[in-house]
């Protein structure tokens, strides 16, 4: 499916990120209870964070330890397992309100958990998979040598290419109602039925790891200042102080910088999540079927899809293979609509907006016919 799957360079990333989160809050504009899986995310993201710091701290004073044990079992065991599924479904419910705004209904975020209800089957086999990449993602080896750098390049790729996968399969599950095993085929074919504005952007990993990239010196800059004021309060708390290699400092303002970060990148992270399902439920919409969305919002979410890149102009190839490889495309996409029992007036209508030659537009719609 990703044949053509490539990852931008940081720069580039950092920009579409930047872009994404502007213009995907003018999306969530349009329905409020967009936002709402995402503060149902960032919650109980929050509690998890709280429960391990609170932990911790029970290990660190000596008190209340047994507690901290069992909240500790309690969160590896039981909590950790249950967010990959409770973030999956609160994605899914996310998808469906984003694709009745822009095909012009709107839902509450309760009926939108209503309906993704009724695809839980479909939704945990996708968070399982979550579970095992995540598996993947902490095999990677740190040894050196040819070896272990191309495994773990391979383990990045895959996944990366999981992550984007991932984000197609959820509104595929969510509008089209079929189980995976129906589903996956039909993704597979999505790179043959991409509009030709559009095609450039399929298998990008627009994101990839901005945010760890950008708050890594974060981190360091969190323990350096943690540190300082530790080493500043000792005399006030010796009974929390740490020493390494002679240099004695407070552990207190450490934990509590450490605790903060944690709690801003985490709403960063699920923000940047929430822009991501956002993007690719639009451009599964525009995909699968574009004359769905409501005529006002299609040239904006153009734009919003191309990641404020200009439209490119849809001009006939030179050669001949060339040519009938983008007639044969064209048609593919053009079968999507007569499937949905659109009239050619309005197929040709649609597409010569957007920029298709009518002539290119009269092969395809005679080479769909003769299938």
């Amino acid at each position: 499916m990703f044949e053509k799957f490539h990852k931008k360079s940081f720069g580039d990333r950092l920009k579409d990120t930047g872009f994404l989160l502007k213009n995907s809050f003018k999306v969530i504009g349009k329905d409020k209870d967009i936002i709402k899986p995402t503060i149902h995310i960032t919650i109980l993201s929050f509690i998890l964070i709280t429960l391990f710091f609170g932990s911790l701290i029970t290990f660190l004073t000596g008190r209340f330890v047994g507690t901290g044990v069992l909240v500790l079992l309690i969160l590896i065991f039981i909590l950790t397992p249950f967010k990959f599924f409770y973030y999956i479904r609160q994605k899914a419910d996310q998808s469906w309100i984003v694709y009745n705004t822009i095909t012009g209904k709107d839902i509450s975020y309760k009926d939108a958990h209503n309906h993704t209800k009724l695809e839980k089957s479909s939704l945990r086999k996708i968070a399982l998979i979550e579970i095992l990449m995540k598996y993947v993602g902490s095999q990677r080896s740190k040894k050196r040598g040819i070896g272990a750098t191309l495994i773990n390049l391979f383990l990045s790729a895959l996944i990366e290419i999981w992550d984007l996968l991932s984000h197609y399969m959820i509104p595929a599950v969510v509008v089209e109602q079929k189980p995976l095993k129906k589903i996956i085929p039909q993704i597979k074919s999505l790179k043959n039925n991409v509009p030709a504005t559009l095609v450039g952007v399929f298998g990008i990993d627009f994101v990839g790891n901005v945010i760890g990239t950008v708050l890594f010196p974060v981190y360091l800059l969190t323990l350096a200042i943690g540190t300082v004021v530790g080493y500043l309060i000792v005399s006030i708390s010796p009974n929390t102080v740490w020493t390494i290699s002679g240099f004695s400092f407070s552990w207190i303002p450490v934990i509590i910088a450490f605790y903060l970060v944690f709690i801003i990148a985490t709403i960063i992270r699920k923000i940047v999540e929430s822009t991501k399902v956002i993007y690719f439920t639009i451009f599964y919409t525009a995909i699968r079927s574009p004359m769905s969305i409501t005529q006002n919002m299609r040239d904006e979410l153009t734009h919003y899809l191309l990641m404020g890149e200009p439209i490119p102009k849809v001009t006939k190839k030179s050669s001949v293979n060339q040519n009938q490889q983008y007639i044969q495309q064209l048609a593919n996409y053009i079968d999507q609509y007569i499937k949905t029992g659109h009239t050619e007036k309005q197929i040709k209508d649609f597409l010569t907006s957007k920029g298709y030659l009518v002539r290119d537009i009269n092969s395809a719609l005679t080479l769909a016919k003769q299938r």
